[in-house]
């Protein structure tokens, strides 16, 4: 139960005598909560339970939201406001409260000042050439699916490439009938180095939910306070993708019962609490082969069967790589598959071949390179040095000259960054074929780290740490040297 309020004496003055009609009409509609007036009035209840406590007049939208929530006559509740709000002592209107009071056109106030919210539907195309992944789908709709007291944010992490957002997508086609409400979208590292800040993706979510711009808050916390309210209240699906770091996405997730989140993000965000995750993986051979078909046609994939398993293979069963390679073999019809498996196997062109219109591998791999450390960069070149299929902190020590556990720091980064994965053996990290031919270019480039370590230089130290490398490497299951 809430604390009772202070009694008001309404002949003490017009802001009191306001404050304490405001009560006695909340009373006449059967002294709801604020929380629960909260919920029609778009207004955190703070902010209600402010209006009626007679300490100052509230703002002219506060009050016919509050008058709204209550049955009251809007109409005869602003001409009240505005008698008060001219007497002396009682503050005059702002000019903020003057731009509230008018509602652009397409509100959706009825006449009785309830909001209708809308049913937005933000959610990008999927892709209609979607394969796979039936494990993990059927593993996030079971998640989505429990039951519990709230819906727990669902995580879908893993490298550049992935197809982290097709499944997303995919994801909310199959449990859309449980979300009637309206699904909303939000990619929050397309804007500069910072990405989108939650506030303005809030103030954008509340207007596709219907909420006019006079009733949204200017505080951005009460503006993020009536977003989760909203989400408790409704059964919608929200997308978040490409969210870098825990405080991206924090203030947008809530104790929501009936509405789900899903986040996408190449990190695997590990400071989110209470979260449901699903870990991609490339695809499997057989998946590589589907979408090509799919693409380019199952004849052409069954009449070259050899060179397309080549080219899943080239392209590391990547699905961005192999969805690349499809399109081009199916706008070419005249050319052989195996063609395109031969310019793939030039590793130095590997970069090059993986392109087609403004899609391409390299821009995926550099946006997350130039966000990396120095120290972070000269890990992924050691990759381009090794050409190995997998590499350890021990080696990545030794090479750059420091410490095993700045190495494994440095390489966990690079994770979260998407540019490596983790082994299934033991201390090893995997390196696809595509990363390593990106590091290779990124190595043969002159840049400030070359300038500032002379490659004599370079060779003496590496040369310094080897008799290290190769009998520390050798403890790891089924170790060698490389890597």
């Amino acid at each position: 139960m809430g604390r009772p309020e202070r009694p008001l004496d309404g002949s003490t003055g017009p802001i009191a005598a306001f404050a304490h009609d405001l009560r006695v009409l909340r009373n006449r509609a059967g002294n709801p909560s604020y929380r629960e007036l909260a919920r029609t009035a778009l207004f955190a209840p703070s902010v209600l339970s402010s209006a009626a406590s007679g300490h100052r007049l509230p703002t002219l939208a506060v009050t016919l939201a509050f008058v709204s929530a209550c049955g009251g006559d809007r109409a005869v509740w602003e001409r009240r406001w505005r008698s008060v709000a001219g007497q002396p002592g009682t503050g005059a209107e702002t000019r903020e409260d003057r731009a509230a009071d008018t509602p652009p056109d397409g509100t959706h106030a009825t006449a009785s000042g309830v909001i209708r919210l809308a049913r937005p539907a933000q959610l990008p195309m999927g892709s209609r050439t979607f394969v796979g992944r039936e494990r993990d789908l059927a593993d996030a709709a079971e998640m989505i699916g429990a039951s519990g007291p709230v819906k727990v944010p669902l995580l879908v992490s893993g490298p550049i490439g992935v197809g982290k957002t097709a499944f997303a997508l995919r994801l909310a086609e199959e449990v859309a009938a449980d979300f009637p409400d309206g699904q909303l979208y939000a990619e929050l590292g397309d804007s500069g180095s910072g990405g989108r800040s939650a506030n303005g993706i809030v103030r954008g979510f509340l207007r596709a939910l219907g909420v006019p711009a006079h009733l949204v808050p200017d505080d951005p916390m009460q503006r993020i306070g009536l977003y989760r309210s909203l989400l408790a209240e409704r059964r919608l699906f929200v997308l978040l993708t490409g969210v870098r770091d825990e405080g991206q996405v924090r203030p947008l997730l809530g104790q929501a019962p009936h509405s789900q989140v899903v986040v996408t993000s190449r990190a695997r965000l590990l400071g989110l609490e209470d979260t449901n995750r699903i870990e991609l993986d490339t695809f499997s051979r057989k998946e590589s082969l589907a979408l090509i078909g799919r693409i380019a046609g199952p004849g052409r994939v069954r009449a070259e069967h050899d060179a397309t398993d080549t080219i899943a293979e080239l392209c590391g069963d990547l699905p961005l790589a192999v969805n690349i390679v499809g399109r081009k073999i199916a706008a070419r019809p005249e050319w052989a598959i195996a063609y395109t498996a031969g310019q793939l196997a030039d590793r130095e062109r590997l970069m090059d071949s993986l392109c087609v219109g403004d899609v391409n591998v390299r821009d995926r791999f550099s946006a997350a390179y130039e966000q990396l450390s120095p120290a972070e960069r000269e890990a992924v070149q050691h990759f381009g040095q090794s050409g190995a299929g997998w590499t350890t902190s021990i080696g990545v020590a030794a090479a750059m000259g420091i410490m095993i556990e700045t190495a494994d720091e440095l390489l966990e980064s690079v994770v979260d960054a998407g540019l490596l994965q983790r082994a299934n053996v033991a201390g090893r990290y995997a390196v696809s074929r595509l990363v390593s031919a990106f590091a290779a270019e990124r190595q043969r480039e002159p840049g400030p780290l070359a300038a500032a370590v002379p490659m004599a230089g370079r060779r003496t130290r590496k040369n310094a740490f080897e008799s290290l490398r190769h009998e520390a490497v050798r403890t790891l299951p089924g170790g060698s040297s490389e890597g």
